[in-house]
């Protein structure tokens, strides 16, 4: 709405007041009428009286003493008690619109004292302040919401918060959250993180509280919101966490390895009790197990590294080879494998999957354990499956398996840790890993390990060994 300047509120007082003159003269020497046209004096005297207040009582005075000066000049006849009546309500007219005036310009006043006051308390504050009506406008927002956000303070007044703000994914989430905080005149308890979109582009997080707020009838009639800028915090605690996350599995690494060495160098010590004579014999058997261990410390401890580091990508690795060189190291073993050349998308750490999988299936199995392996070709994926006749794996144990430190319910069972880091490489190749019964509803008949495989391109790639790749061969090696 347009405000009026002074000059303008002359002016239009002024051409009202010469309007009044003329109708004055038109009516009493013309028409020879009385003061029914003087009805019109109660438009300049009320705009003098809401605009001027207290003075419009002489604008008042003057257009009474008009109709009572104009009647006794032109038409004698026609003056009577009614026209010092009217002359003496103009001037009731405008003191009372006058008072009624100024008590509202005063109540004005002291609003926008308050409101002043208000908005002084928020711009000193750190934070954003916005205050967003039942129709998602932005009807007040801080000095510090603007800087944050990039926009000046009438860029954003009479703005959508939504469309303006909030980023394009979490927009229509928000405003059926923000909707349902007003339908129930109550905003969602406690603190929580909203991402904002600032005016260059940039998504920032900001730790979020609001309330609703009500009108005097005591509906709701919007939301007053605070956010704080955390996203420097949540972007340092996120590298602090994965620091952090490494920095345990490289200790659980060691600590896992330490146990089995430690385990190692026991039963060799119950060994030597029975088989050997002589203090230094006995010695020398402990030292060299628990030095043969160390090493092994050390090389899962760079397998770790390697696994968390950006030095080794995934590349085309030929399945049946490390499937064939894992299955060598255990020539004692019942291990059932059909040979089915592929290659899959892996690095040099995919035989750790199989250490883990096949040496659990013989270590956890009962004696004269059964293995499988299985390949099942797709058309991007492979399929993998490593079956035992061992004890199975019971259904409350089969969703934690593969997280960190869990453990089955045999007896030998260790830390878990080596099936958690099969997990970690499987999905870092890109596939997923699960357990299943080999016999469907049958724990006890023992356990299915299945885990998927990203398929190579379709590419040959030359063979490292110039053996030919034998399809469909069963390799089976038994004690």
């Amino acid at each position: 709405m347009t405000t009026l300047t002074e000059h303008q509120r002359v002016a239009i007082v002024m051409a009202l007041l010469t309007i009044s003159i003329l109708l004055t003269y038109y009516f009493h020497t013309v028409l020879m009428l009385g003061t029914v046209f003087s009805h019109f004096f109660y438009i300049p005297i009320i705009l003098s009286a809401l605009w001027w207040e207290k003075r419009s009582i002489l604008v008042a005075i003057f257009l009474g003493g008009l109709v009572v000066v104009s009647s006794f000049l032109y038409r004698p006849d026609l003056l009577t008690l009614n026209d010092y009546g009217r002359a003496l309500m103009f001037i009731v007219i405008a003191s009372v619109v006058a008072s009624l005036s100024e008590q509202l310009k005063g109540r004005e006043r002291e609003v926008k004292k308050q409101r002043d006051l208000a908005q002084r308390y928020l711009d000193v504050a750190a934070v954003l302040f916005v205050v967003i009506d039942a129709n998602h406008t932005i009807r007040l927002v801080n000095r510090h919401g603007c800087e944050l956000l990039g926009y000046r303070e009438e860029e954003l007044l009479g703005k959508n918060w939504f469309e303006t703000i909030v980023p394009e994914a979490l927009r229509e989430t928000r405003w059926r959250d923000f909707d349902a905080a007003i339908a129930r005149n109550a905003a969602f308890p406690g603190r929580r993180e909203n991402p904002v979109v600032t005016r260059n582009g940039d998504e920032l997080i900001l730790a979020w509280q609001d309330t609703v707020l009500t009108g005097d009838n005591g509906r709701p009639v919007g939301v007053i919101g605070s956010g704080a800028d955390i996203t420097d915090r949540i972007r340092a605690e996120e590298a602090l966490r994965e620091a952090h996350d490494e920095a345990n599995l490289y200790l659980d690494i060691m600590a896992h390895d330490i146990n089995n060495a430690n385990a190692v160098t026991l039963g060799y010590a119950d060994l030597l009790v029975d088989m050997l004579e002589g203090k230094e014999r006995e010695m020398v058997r402990k030292l060299r197990g628990g030095i043969g261990r160390s090493i092994g410390i050390i090389q899962n401890v760079s397998t770790i590294r390697r696994l968390h580091s950006h030095e080794t990508t995934a590349k085309a690795v030929d399945l049946d080879a490390v499937i064939r060189a894992e299955i060598a190291h255990h020539p004692d073993a019942g291990i059932a494998y059909e040979g089915k050349p592929v290659r899959v998308m892996a690095d040099d750490l995919l035989q750790e999957v199989f250490a883990n999988l096949i040496g659990n299936s013989i270590k956890f199995g009962e004696p004269g354990v059964e293995v499988r392996v299985r390949v099942e070709k797709g058309d991007s994926t492979v399929g993998v499956s490593v079956e035992d006749t061992g004890p199975g794996v019971p259904d409350a144990v089969k969703p934690i398996l593969f997280t960190r430190f869990a453990r089955g319910t045999n007896a030998r069972s260790g830390k878990g840790l080596g099936l958690y880091i099969t997990r970690t490489l499987i999905e870092r190749y890109g596939g997923r890993v699960w357990v299943e019964d080999r016999v469907p509803g049958r724990p006890e008949g023992g356990a299915a390990f299945r885990f998927t495989l990203l398929r190579s391109d379709r590419t040959r790639v030359p063979p490292v060994s110039p053996a030919p790749e034998a399809a469909d061969r069963t390799i089976t090696a038994r004690p």
